[in-house]
């Protein structure tokens, strides 16, 4: 059985570590240490930049009302928090810890559907300095590792579902591209087509 550990804090990671977590979800403040010791253990860091960059409010200020004080408290906490994301994401591609990326999505997003806005994270994580083809790695092929589905999802193979996805451009040269899929097919079925006008 895959067990997968929500941990933010330290003595949370440690313990998950300590324990032989398949996987840390979130793990903002783990140390160089901890990176090493899930490098060694082949512990997976499930990286989860959900409120990267002022993302809550996103979320938040359309359906809720934040007092202003809140608010200015959010956005002046937003950068410094952008800050140690980005130091973190430096520490991890140093450490060579295996690595995977989450959306952390149970909020609602307004007038997107989960995975519109499960795509931001995406673009959280190249912000924050993880290379475009990292983060597609990090979203398919790792994440399959990760769940201990290799040879079911991940890559396109014979053998696995045929569950992808296509863009009119390049998304390794521009990732908002994974904001205007075209293509859908889902357990080899088409779902969506939009280059079938054309």
């Amino acid at each position: 059985m895959k067990v997968a550990v929500h941990a933010i804090d330290k003595t949370a990671i440690q313990a998950a570590i300590d324990a032989g977590a398949d996987s840390i979800e979130h793990g903002d403040d783990a140390t160089d240490q901890q990176l090493r010791q899930m490098r060694d253990k082949g512990i997976y860091l499930n990286l989860t930049p959900t409120f990267y960059g002022g993302g809550y409010l996103k979320f938040a200020e359309p359906v809720i009302v934040i007092p202003p004080a809140a608010r200015a408290e959010r956005l002046s906490s937003a950068a410094r928090n952008r800050q140690r994301y980005d130091l973190l994401v430096q520490r991890v591609l140093k450490s060579g810890v295996k690595f995977a990326g989450g959306s952390d999505m149970d909020w609602y997003s307004q007038g997107k559907t989960r995975g519109e806005a499960s795509v931001t994270v995406l673009l959280n994580l190249r912000a924050a300095g993880v290379p475009t083809l990292d983060v597609i790695r990090a979203v398919t092929v790792n994440a399959a590792e990760m769940l201990g589905w290799q040879d079911k999802i991940g890559a396109i193979a014979p053998g696995k579902f045929a569950d992808l996805v296509a863009v009119a451009g390049d998304p390794v040269t521009d990732i908002t591209e994974l904001e205007r899929v075209r293509f859908v097919m889902k357990n080899g079925e088409v779902v969506k087509n939009d280059f079938a006008a054309h």
